[in-house]
């Protein structure tokens, strides 16, 4: 059993980032609540903004919580948090700015959907310490450089460049140091670790290859897609449970205060009100942070794996193979505007 890493309290669950992908890596930066801003960029990136309004990047861009940047084949962005990290968004890479809660404060998490993004972490200060990751893997680094490739089958590549990395995927773990990296297929557990010598390893190739492996058999490269968003799915129902208990007691909570005075309403109020009031706002970045994880792999991941099932049998509805994979698509989807669409907003959509 696991347990799950953004919670002040232990939640237990029988693989709890098979498909929660999380890279947590420990050597630090300053109190994580940090913007990133853009230094450089080349092409016509995007900005989506938290609030679902889409605009030009720019140099100087800031990007809070929420927002993410997408690049195009000819795009590519550089963004700076301070002194303390370098972010590389390569082209065709969707990356994420969000938040979580972990042992009852706000965490930021960095991570890409699709693409591949470069981090190189500059400052080792702070108790803090920088999340990033993917849709598929969870791994605990402490290193300064490393990168994240997410490929559009759901699939994972990390490459170390310094420090060490452990990799751990449906409850599997391989450990990783300087110029090794590692393949986790959706809803599997990670591959062989294998040894690069720090050599450009080009993404469209390597996505290439993922995809071509997907065509091979996609009723196998469509269940592992499956499992991840189910576990999301599963998370997200979980933490609004628990979000849900914490609101009834603030609201129970508030009613006796009202019918309090002087010393015994501050008392309350400052030791029973206000850790629930707080505790329910922080459980709604988790059960959000699962819910939009989902989005993003139904949107990016299951969205282009459907498209490519379609186009290559245009012309072939009947077939077997297809008629097999759009039923088992119908059923994600399904699950997903059961399970996760209440979870979200508007603008998420």
């Amino acid at each position: 059993m696991s347990k799950r890493i953004f919670s002040n309290h232990v939640y237990r669950t029988p693989s709890v980032f098979a498909a929660a992908a999380l890279l947590v890596i420990a050597l630090a930066a300053p109190a994580l609540a940090q913007d990133a801003s853009v230094v450089y960029l080349e092409g016509n990136p995007e900005h989506r903004t938290a609030g679902g309004r889409t605009n030009w990047l720019d140099f100087g861009t800031t990007l809070a919580a929420g927002d993410s940047v997408v690049t195009g084949r000819n795009d590519f962005v550089e963004l700076e948090q301070d002194a303390a990290a370098t972010i590389r968004v390569n082209p065709s890479t969707v990356f994420t700015i969000r938040e979580v809660e972990q042992d009852g404060r706000r965490r930021q998490v960095m991570s890409n959907s699709t693409g591949s993004v470069g981090y190189r972490f500059d400052r080792l200060v702070g108790r803090d310490e920088p999340i990033i990751g993917t849709s598929s893997v969870v791994a605990g680094v402490r290193g300064t450089e490393v990168t994240v490739y997410a490929g559009a089958n759901g699939s994972s590549l990390f490459l170390v460049e310094t420090g060490l990395v452990d990799v751990t995927a449906a409850g599997e773990t391989v450990s990783l140091t300087q110029n090794e990296g590692v393949e986790v297929p959706a809803g599997g557990p990670p591959g062989q670790k294998f040894t690069w010598l720090g050599e450009t390893i080009d993404y469209s190739t390597w996505e290439a290859d993922q995809f071509a492996q997907f065509l091979t058999d996609p009723l196998k490269g469509v269940a592992g897609i499956q499992m991840d968003l189910y576990e999301l799915a599963a998370d997200a129902r979980e933490y609004y449970g628990y979000y849900q208990e914490l609101s009834a007691q603030r609201k129970a909570a508030e009613a006796k205060l009202g019918e309090m005075k002087d010393q015994e309403f501050l008392t309350y109020r400052g030791e029973v009100v206000i850790p629930l009031q707080q505790q329910a706002r922080i459980s709604v970045l988790n059960y959000r942070y699962y819910a939009l994880s989902a989005l993003s792999l139904r949107r990016h991941v299951l969205g282009k794996m459907f498209v490519e099932m379609k186009t290559r049998y245009i012309m072939d509805r009947d077939n077997p193979l297809y008629r097999q994979y759009a039923d088992k698509h119908a059923e994600i989807l399904r699950v997903f505007e059961d399970q996760v669409v209440p979870y979200l907003v508007t603008a998420d959509i």
